[in-house]
């Protein structure tokens, strides 16, 4: 399994999915990326790598490229709480993605919240891409509680510990001033000659089981469908 930046940046067609929230079975997404010609997936729960051997395995089967990943948190008192995307590109950056995640539950997690700090991040880069500019994501959680200038000093600090190796996500859902936080993520991707990519969390495959998930959501929420202050589903 080894994803170079270059084969990274230009893959067509490359999709990513998450278990840990969705409605998604791993042999459906294999059978969906082989019907729409996928050359590869990735696989990105939040917190976790639970699903990887299995997806690994099946991808393998089907001449599909896996790409493992994870979205976990980022905490650091200076910034609110967010998370990261992180892919990847290697065998070496999977052992160092297995060393963060479990770093982040046997030694930094915080009740039932496990993390990263920057510190393990500068410890066990190599061989990962990291993604930032997501909706949960830390970048965008600062930027919106009036901390423009905080999101400018992550965006750096993810610059000096992954080099190019570090990407901008550009994702859609509703906002209000979601258009100003596009406009600040391209003047930083421009400014810092940082790459973009357009992503969407995928948590079901067709827009007919946007109801279903939508339920699923609200279980384990433990909410009602009625309610505004929780997670839907937008994707």
């Amino acid at each position: 399994m080894n994803l170079t930046k270059k084969k990274f940046v230009h893959l067509r067609n490359y999709t990513q999915y998450s278990l840990s929230k969705g409605a998604l079975r791993i042999p459906e997404i294999i059978n969906f990326c082989c019907k729409d010609d996928n050359p590869a997936v990735a696989i990105s729960d939040f917190n976790n790598l639970f699903g990887s051997m299995e997806f690994s395995l099946e991808c393998l089967k089907s001449g599909i490229q896996p790409i493992i990943g994870c979205n976990i948190n980022l905490i650091d008192e200076k910034y609110e709480i967010g998370n990261i995307l992180l892919l990847c590109k290697s065998y070496q950056g999977y052992l160092n993605l297995s060393k963060l995640i479990s770093k982040s539950y046997l030694e930094n997690s915080s009740g039932n919240l496990p993390f990263v700090s920057f510190k393990d991040l500068e410890l066990y880069h190599n061989g990962i891409i990291c993604l930032a500019g997501g909706k949960t994501g830390i970048v965008t959680k600062n930027y919106f509680n009036n901390s423009r200038f905080k999101s400018e000093i992550l965006t750096q600090r993810f610059i000096k510990i992954f080099d190019k190796d570090f990407f901008i996500e550009i994702q859609r859902y509703k906002n209000e001033n979601l258009k100003s936080y596009e406009e600040f993520l391209l003047n930083e991707s421009s400014k810092y000659k940082i790459p973009l990519i357009a992503t969407n969390e995928n948590y079901f495959l067709d827009k007919k089981f946007k109801s279903s998930h939508d339920v699923l959501l609200c279980i384990s929420q433990q909410k009602y469908l009625e309610n505004d202050d929780r997670e839907s589903s937008s994707n």
